[in-house]
């Protein structure tokens, strides 16, 4: 994050992304970077085909337990009786 607005004033760029005399201060999360880097990879060609499989393995058990087995919500609170019941949900998928 730059909270130095000395840094800002002094930027080539000072006037075309602020109009403020005092500068701005951008925010950017701790792992920006990589948070970039991964939509970048996201948005090939190859991994839109891998995505696109996503729909068949992943989110086929899910639609079967919600449309066949007619369960659209928990029974239980609680971390335990949550896991209880999904472990439940699962072994009748399977």
């Amino acid at each position: 994050m730059i909270s130095d607005k000395r840094i800002c004033l002094a930027c080539p760029h000072y006037g075309t992304c602020t109009t403020s005399k005092t500068g701005r201060m951008v925010t950017r999360l701790l792992k920006e970077e990589a948070r970039q880097r991964l939509e970048a990879q996201y948005e090939e060609p190859q991994s839109q085909e891998i995505y696109k499989l996503r729909k068949q393995k992943a989110e086929l058990p899910f639609g079967h337990i919600k449309r066949n087995l007619k369960v659209d919500s928990f029974l239980l609170r609680g971390l335990k009786g949550v896991s209880a019941e999904a472990s439940i949900l699962a072994t009748c998928f399977n």
